[in-house]
């Protein structure tokens, strides 16, 4: 522990450092004449790998510091108002829809029912699901092109 001591900041991260030396130990394939040269070998191992991943985890902090809008969303008020409408729309055109297709759609794209199970439900062949959804899709597709 007193190898990882001198070169980590941290009591607990020397420990744990210690730990999977000894982990490895004894999950350690074949023996070696020179076991002091194999433990400190992998502890020195186990300091680059360290190592490694700190530069990764900085690399990364610094790429999400620098382009700050790069993964947040924005909470613009047009963009809102816009997705309201489209999806004011999108519930319009839905509601075109003949009320068996309509219930089908909603329990394979929104329920995430699979075909089989409303086919089931419905007592009707799979085809007949896939020929509905399809219909309503393409209906939905058209009404929504339209509407822009």
């Amino acid at each position: 522990m007193a190898f990882f001591l001198r070169r980590v900041q941290s009591y607990a991260e020397a420990e744990d450092l210690t730990q999977e030396v000894f982990a490895r130990l004894l999950v350690g394939k074949g023996t070696t004449d020179q076991p002091d040269v194999y433990v400190f070998r992998t502890a020195q191992n186990l300091l680059v790998d360290r190592v490694r991943k700190l530069v990764v985890r900085q690399r990364h902090h610094e790429a999400v510091f620098t382009e700050p809008e790069r993964e947040l969303d924005v909470l613009d008020p047009h963009s809102i108002a816009a997705s309201r409408e489209e999806m004011a729309a999108f519930l319009s055109a839905l509601a075109t829809l003949p009320e068996r297709t309509r219930t089908m759609f909603i329990l394979y794209r929104l329920e995430h029912l699979s075909q089989d199970d409303i086919a089931a439900t419905f007592g009707i062949s799979t085809s007949a699901v896939k020929q509905q959804i399809a219909k309503a899709t393409s209906l939905l597709t058209k009404q929504m092109q339209d509407a822009e």
